[in-house]
């Protein structure tokens, strides 16, 4: 049986897998084990991938709305249709009036072709993905802290740590990959701490388990930068103005508002003073929080300050939660960069880009995918779902529906496809060529195993029909040629090719290179970033009418809302999707559920000061007392989970807020 070697769909550890395929079909997965993230291993998801393209659920023909309802067309009729409607309306509403989102899940060479067909088909920069939220806009906006969301750190460098913070991040759940490396890191006796407001599994390990109140993570970050520079000497010659920006952040203070015991805030300030390689890992579950960005801030400069290392080595490493969540960004899938982060307000980056497209792309920046929705007229999704990565998945679906027009690319009929006017069938990673890149910049191939099911048709290959028929012609022979164009416009990519990435396991792209791009590229040991003003904390005003603090746990059943997951029949019965819907669980600490008299299983309700759900009660001891959580995914969930906008930056998000629970 043929085994075609390519990359995980999955999480943006991107591991090495086989597809086994027999004829026409894919039968299985095996893991590579001379795969360097890998390592002859596979989680769960990763055993499962070939399922999502023999599923039933395929879509196999183009679908066109027709009343009420989507019927099965033409390629030529759909196709067609796209081009008028897009044409009409961009020429009643501007290049302005359409938006376009790519996908953390398709492929870099799709990616970059859909920013190409949106600036120079289209002539907008409303280009974006909805999981972006995920990588804080907020903060990579400024070219200053644009580092904390590109990991300078490897997936090796947790084994190469001598001290390692999960901060807000569960990698048993999202990324086992990293999982496994933190298991033998502490085995191998490198300390671990945890900062989580649920514990995980690997928080058993944990030497310390610092668990502040929701919406207080910059205080204890501020607590613990405060005690390592009472205890050790800052590197390099900041130490005055950082200690003088946390000189409050007492122990003592500091556990008043966090609610972490003062000797804890102490001994993990002490341990990573004494440390000269801190690690600290963080994923969604710190980048989507109400302080997200200030916390990584003053993250950063905590692990800088005490690190005794060289200069190379980070002391960050952010687990990114897609396959190509990094690829979609190096490839210009963002409102305000062409591809390799390069400014479309930078006359000279343009001009390069128009001598090879032959138009030049738009001078503004363009609108996220968050501002999209109800702005723009008209709209193009590649493999994105905005209903279950932005928070407010209402808002979303009615945004969807004013639309005068939206096409979607989907392998499957998605909540965003099921509101689409027309619907084309699109190929999954086992049915064509192309490149994911992961989360410490690895860029690895994807190879094509099968022929897609029906009709369908890879992403890169629709992208081009539609460019045809603007009149702007993208003419490619295979994606090793939209490579061969990515290396030559892109300087963080100049020396990639297939042929080249065929030679071993990929080859990570440089952060030396991207000093002729973005010096803030380079990580935090060159950025030199301040902590971030410690202010009031972010935690909701509890009462006695509503005494406890609810927050959104990013990490649970967040296969719930997985196109992928779901639509994969073993994986989803492993995971108990194939379940009957039931009730979602609020996990409670044992002392409340003993003063609420809660039993394991109970129906409870979980009330709001405007509204209210039922659950089902989870008993842990890895939630603190006072503290409730709901699996942040669950559409169920979003009637009392708090969506709101960060003032400063307009990035929505989700905040803890008081809540009651009651019996039923």
């Amino acid at each position: 049986m043929p085994h075609v070697l390519t990359t995980c769909p999955y999480c943006g550890c991107g591991c090495g897998l086989y597809l086994q395929v027999d004829g026409r079909r894919v039968l299985g997965t095996a893991a590579s084990a001379g795969h360097p993230v890998a390592r002859g291993r596979l989680c769960a998801k990763g055993w499962h991938a070939h399922e999502v393209s023999s599923s039933s659920q395929r879509l196999r023909r183009p679908l066109i709305r027709r009343g009420e309802g989507l019927e099965e067309a033409s390629w030529e009729e759909a196709l067609d249709l796209v081009a008028s409607r897009l044409g009409e309306i961009k020429t009643a509403g501007g290049a302005g009036a359409i938006g376009v989102l790519g996908s953390p899940r398709a492929t870099n060479e799709e990616n970059f072709l859909l920013s190409k067909l949106a600036r120079s088909c289209f002539g907008t920069n409303n280009v974006d993905f909805s999981a972006r939220l995920e990588a804080l806009p907020g903060l990579f906006d400024l070219p200053k802290y644009r580092h904390l969301t590109l990991s300078a750190a490897s997936l090796d460098d947790i084994e190469r740590a001598d001290l390692i913070v999960l901060w807000q991040a569960d990698p048993a759940e999202e990324h086992p990959a990293a999982a496994s490396r933190v298991l033998r890191a502490v085995a191998g006796g490198v300390p671990l701490i945890e900062v989580a407001a649920r514990s995980g599994q690997l928080g058993r390990l944990a030497a310390l388990r610092l668990s502040p109140i929701p919406g207080t993570e910059l205080q204890l970050a501020a607590g613990l930068l405060h005690v390592a520079l009472s205890t050790a000497e800052p590197a390099g010659a900041e130490g005055d103005g950082l200690a003088a920006s946390v000189d409050s952040c007492t122990p003592e203070h500091t556990e008043t508002i966090t609610g972490v015991p003062t000797e804890d805030i102490v001994r993990a300030g002490e341990m990573l003073a004494a440390s000269a390689r801190p690690l600290a890992v963080y994923s969604r579950g710190a980048t989507l929080g109400p302080q997200g960005p200030e916390v990584l801030t003053t993250l950063a400069a905590l692990c800088r300050v005490v690190s005794n290392a060289s200069d190379s080595w980070s002391s960050l490493l952010w687990l990114s939660t897609y396959c190509n969540f990094q690829g979609a960004r190096d490839m210009g899938v963002v409102p305000y960069f062409l591809s390799g982060y390069q400014a479309v307000s930078d006359q000279d980056v343009r001009d390069k880009f128009a001598h090879a497209w032959g138009a030049s792309p738009p001078t503004e920046p363009g609108l996220p995918s968050w501002e999209m929705l109800g702005k723009v007229r008209a709209m193009l999704v590649m493999g994105d779902d905005p209903t279950t990565s932005l928070p407010d998945a209402a808002a979303v679906r009615e945004a969807l529906a004013k639309l005068e027009f939206l096409v979607v690319q989907e392998a499957f009929l998605t909540p965003v496809a099921q509101a689409a006017h027309v619907v084309l069938p699109s190929a999954t990673f086992a049915e064509k060529d192309g490149t994911f890149t992961n989360t410490e910049r690895r860029l690895q191939r994807v190879r094509k195993a099968v022929e897609p099911p029906g009709e369908a048709r890879a992403d890169w290959e629709i992208l081009c029909e539609i460019a045809r028929r603007f009149g702007r012609p993208m003419e490619y022979e295979s994606p090793a040629q939209v490579m061969a164009e990515i290396a030559s416009l892109t300087p963080i990519y100049s020396d990639m090719s297939y042929d080249r990435l065929d030679e071993g396991w990929g080859l990570r792209w440089s952060l030396d290179k991207a000093v002729a791009t973005d010096q803030a590229l380079l990580g935090a040991a060159a950025a030199g970033e301040e902590p971030a003003a410690v202010e009031q904390s972010g935690a909701p005003g509890v009462d006695d009418d509503f005494p406890l603090v609810l927050t959104a746990d990013h990490a649970l059943e967040s296969w719930a809302a997985d196109t992928l997951v779901v639509n994969a029949i073993g994986l989803r019965r492993q995971q108990g999707a194939d379940r009957p819907p039931s009730l979602p669980q609020i996990a409670i600490n044992p002392a409340d559920a003993e003063s609420l008299d809660l039993r394991p299983g109970q129906r409870a309700r979980v009330r709001c000061r405007n509204g209210g759900i039922e659950a089902a009660v989870r008993i842990t001891d890895a939630v603190r007392q006072g503290v409730v959580v709901l699996p942040a995914r669950l559409p169920e969930s979003a009637a009392v989970l708090q969506s709101s906008t960060n003032p400063e930056t307009g990035v929505p998000l989700l905040r803890p807020r008081a809540v009651r629970i009651e019996k039923v």
